[in-house]
């Protein structure tokens, strides 16, 4: 069939509609209403939490440069769950004063960090009063922020594993179309984090997962990319691995859809060898490594993958490329899977590889045949 999408609905006609999810949320709890909430979280949900609240805080000094002027940069934010104001506090300012909210300092002349609440920014910095202000300003909007996840865990929002399973899908359509698009990155490792933890999407990442479903919908159908090899089966090993791959550093640096054989490594030339005659070598000797290992098991098989992943990145850099070409070779060999899983780049050229060897082959039957008569 060639209408991917309607592929999906035939596959999966009872989530291609999604679910309802809210889509505005206009809440905003007091200090004691958010406690209550964060503690009825679980642990991985609560660090989750944090770790989005240090990452807004550390983004809201970078963008806003509050420190720029100055002797100091934002290094990090302690936070203390258990804080109760007068009773109970593991953080402290260096003034001694007990915090909730911890923020770490360095001297960019010397070295030396300080330890600081939010009031004494403009005491221990020299900054401007001002400033000080607008540091306030901005984390109380990040806590104010974050009261949307509380109040959807409340009502209880799960997380939306229809939309996950349509985003996976899109990313799979993706690394089949003729010239794959760049999806976000940031984006799919936000949105994994929250499904670990079983917690709800942050409404803007909600919307931000349908705009990139959508912008492999318009290539699509753009580009008139109407041929797509429908296999469920396939698709769904895919999705068993997506987990695991986006957290690869194929993925996380960023290039998986890189679209020149030069992205991914360095490609040296034989004097007068042309840039294809020496591609078509580099994806001859993938191909003959690969087929090598059928012979191979044990230790002497993870030796000779140890020995040719230090050769290639030796002979060719391109650290996170030929670890993650080996490692689907070892689940997949050359079947649907592998090849789906893999750069396009690394896609074309190990079929033209294979169909060379089999040209190959082809010819020196032929002969012999001829030979024979």
């Amino acid at each position: 069939m060639d209408n991917y999408l309607e592929v999906y609905t035939q596959w999966y006609p009872n989530n291609y509609g999604l679910s309802d999810y809210p889509l505005e949320c206009h809440v905003t709890y007091d200090n004691n209403e958010r406690k209550s909430l964060f503690q009825q979280l679980t642990k991985p949900q609560q660090e989750l939490v944090n770790q989005q609240k240090k990452y807004q805080v550390r983004s809201l000094f970078l963008q806003n440069q509050y420190l720029f002027t100055s002797d100091w940069e934002f290094v990090r934010l302690n936070i203390d769950d258990d804080y109760e104001r007068g009773k109970r506090s593991q953080l402290k300012c260096d003034c001694g004063r007990p915090l909730k909210y911890q923020f770490v300092i360095e001297s960019k002349q010397t070295g030396q960090e300080v330890h600081l609440g939010i009031q004494h920014f403009k005491d221990h910095l020299g900054i401007p009063q001002s400033i000080a202000e607008d540091i306030k300003k901005g984390v109380a909007h990040v806590d104010l922020a974050l009261d949307e996840l509380l109040w959807l865990t409340a009502k209880p929002i799960a997380f939306p594993e229809d939309l996950w399973q349509r985003y996976v899908f899109a990313y799979y359509r993706n690394n089949t179309l003729r010239r794959p698009i760049a999806l976000n990155q940031k984006l799919a490792d936000r949105v994994l984090a929250f499904r670990q933890v079983e917690m709800p999407l942050f409404i803007a990442d909600y919307l931000a997962v349908l705009g990139e479903i959508n912008q492999v919908d318009r290539e699509v159908f753009d580009k008139k990319e109407s041929s797509f090899l429908a296999d469920k089966q396939a698709f769904e090993k895919y999705l068993t691995d997506f987990d695991q791959d986006i957290v690869t550093p194929l993925y996380q640096t960023r290039i998986f859809f890189a679209r020149r054989l030069t992205d991914f490594i360095k490609l040296d030339q034989f004097v007068n060898e042309s840039y294809e005659a020496a591609k078509n070598r580099y994806f001859d000797e993938i191909l003959s490594f690969c087929l090598s290992l059928k012979g191979k098991a044990g230790i002497a098989r993870e030796k000779a993958i140890r020995n040719f992943i230090t050769y290639h990145v030796k002979k060719y850099e391109g650290q996170t490329i030929i670890p993650f070409i080996i490692n689907k070779y070892e689940t997949y060999q050359f079947t649907k899977n592998f090849f789906f899983a893999i750069p396009k780049v690394y896609r074309v050229g190990i079929r033209q590889a294979i169909k060379r060897k089999q040209e190959r082959r082809h010819l020196k039957n032929r002969k012999a045949a001829e030979l024979g008569q």
